[in-house]
């Protein structure tokens, strides 16, 4: 038995990526999971991923960008699993494209999925785990909302928002024994972070000068996002709400230049 033993957990954007991995974690520790993707996602082979660790899994196929589809998701997981007691509030895309270049279409569809996809499902989780006066809620920020860079300008003010968002939801549902944290991932090879390479002349240069821009020089694994993600929606995490954990091998605050020569000795 673990922490998670009898707890229901509910995870999005979980078709692949930091969400499958998050998923495939909680069934390790004997959650019982509830997989919410696009439904033109391949959530079956996320569900035998996580069925294969011994999981009791409901996979269901939502659009956290409509209010109605999150809120019926979460309904049909509370009838056929029990009460949902933890939730990775993950579903993200992202575009890349310079400022002036982005079009209305792809902001507002950041905006829908991102920003308001990832307020309904809070929303929801709140709506279910106030009267049991329960729970654990992390979102996924990213190490953009700490950050500048070229071509995620819309990408990182819905990720920056996400981060306000954990902080106030925090502050209001604690009262109600509800915590609610945020993980900000590092580059880390997930789908969605390899289609920004397409069509790129040398993909295996463009990775490996990212990865050297990372103080621990190599980009993450999701399970290693993963491992974070669980432990802010287990008991360990008990007193801790409100925080951002950045899981980015140091890139946001380590410049990984030069190297540490010989003492030298300094005359004044």
């Amino acid at each position: 038995m673990t922490e998670m033993t009898g707890r229901v957990a509910l995870v999005t954007g979980a078709a692949s990526g930091i969400g499958l991995a998050v998923a495939e974690c909680l069934a390790r520790e004997d959650a019982a999971v509830a997989l919410l993707s696009r439904p033109e996602d391949d959530l079956d082979n996320a569900r035998k991923r996580c069925a294969a660790a011994g999981a009791d899994v409901l996979a269901i196929g939502a659009d956290v960008g409509d209010p109605e589809s999150v809120r019926k998701a979460f309904a049909q997981v509370e009838a056929e699993l029990g009460p949902i007691d933890a939730v990775h509030n993950n579903a993200g895309i992202s575009t890349v494209a310079p400022l002036a270049d982005t079009s209305d279409e792809e902001f507002d569809r950041l905006v829908r999925t991102n920003l308001a996809g990832s307020f309904y499902v809070l929303r929801e989780a709140a709506r279910v785990m106030q009267p049991r006066q329960r729970g654990a809620i992390v979102n996924t920020g990213s190490e953009l909302a700490l950050m500048g860079q070229t071509g995620y300008v819309a990408y990182t003010a819905t990720k920056g928002a996400i981060l306000a968002m954990t902080r106030a939801a925090a502050a209001e549902l604690a009262s109600w024994g509800i915590r609610v944290n945020s993980v900000s991932p590092g580059t880390t090879k997930t789908p969605m972070f390899l289609r920004e390479f397409d069509g790129v002349e040398d993909p295996e240069t463009e990775l490996a000068e990212n990865a050297a821009s990372v103080a621990l020089q190599r980009i993450a694994e999701p399970s290693e996002i993963a491992e974070c993600v669980s432990f802010l929606l287990s008991a360990r995490a008990a007193y801790v709400t409100g925080t951002n954990l950045v899981v980015d091998g140091g890139r946001t605050t380590c410049i990984p230049v030069g190297t540490v020569g010989t003492a030298v000795e300094v005359l004044s």
